[in-house]
């Protein structure tokens, strides 16, 4: 192969790594500023509440969140493993890049039924590889925080939408790809299932 190739085909490289670093150099500042920007509008929701001369009335087993795509619904913590992440309404591609996602469809913090909450394996839930039974979820929206704990975990098809059936008691369904060291779209789902405690 002449010089001049291989200078022009090992410059195209260096470009191509550089190209690549930027990406996602740009994908983790999205990431860290549109949850520090939901964290604020959070908490300012919360201070918010807590000031208004009807905070007293408002029953603490019901919780509005905003129903426009994109609004932040609350804060979801796992302790144990130092998972604080924000959660957005809805699950679309824009959202689930910068955050986790409440599911369309499923219960409301605060209210009866089965919460869904989906985000990427390889950014937010991959800590969920390491959960154990027991381990405590934390759920905090602008009303307060609601306090659950991991009974079970399962492997199931994209198609499984079981998982996310509707329940008589408060429930928190966790939804991401697996498995966690898959390269390109998993083929699988990991589920986390939690019941809420009083």
């Amino acid at each position: 192969m002449p010089k001049k190739l291989l200078i022009g085909f090992g410059c195209a490289l260096i470009a191509g790594g550089a190209l690549a670093l930027g990406w996602y150099a740009y994908l983790q500042l999205s990431m860290l500023h549109a949850q520090r920007e939901a964290s604020q509008l959070l908490d300012n929701q919360k201070k918010r509440n807590a000031e208004s001369p009807r905070a007293q009335s408002v029953p603490r087993t019901v919780v509005i969140i905003p129903s426009r795509p994109g609004q932040p619904m609350g804060r979801i913590e796992i302790p144990r493993l130092h998972v604080s992440v924000m959660v957005l309404e809805g699950t679309a591609p824009k959202i689930l890049e910068v955050a986790a996602g409440h599911i369309d469809g499923t219960a409301l913090p605060g209210t009866r039924g089965n919460i869904g909450i989906a985000a990427h394996r390889d950014t937010f839930f991959r800590p969920l590889a390491e959960l154990r039974q027991s381990d405590e979820i934390l759920l905090t929206t602008s009303y307060g925080t609601f306090r659950y704990v991991v009974d079970a975990t399962e492997i199931v098809d994209p198609s499984d939408v079981q998982v996310l059936h509707q329940t008589a008691d408060p429930q928190l369904t966790l939804v991401t790809c697996y498995p966690f060291s898959y390269v390109g779209p998993a083929p699988k789902r990991f589920i986390v299932h939690a019941r809420q405690l009083v």
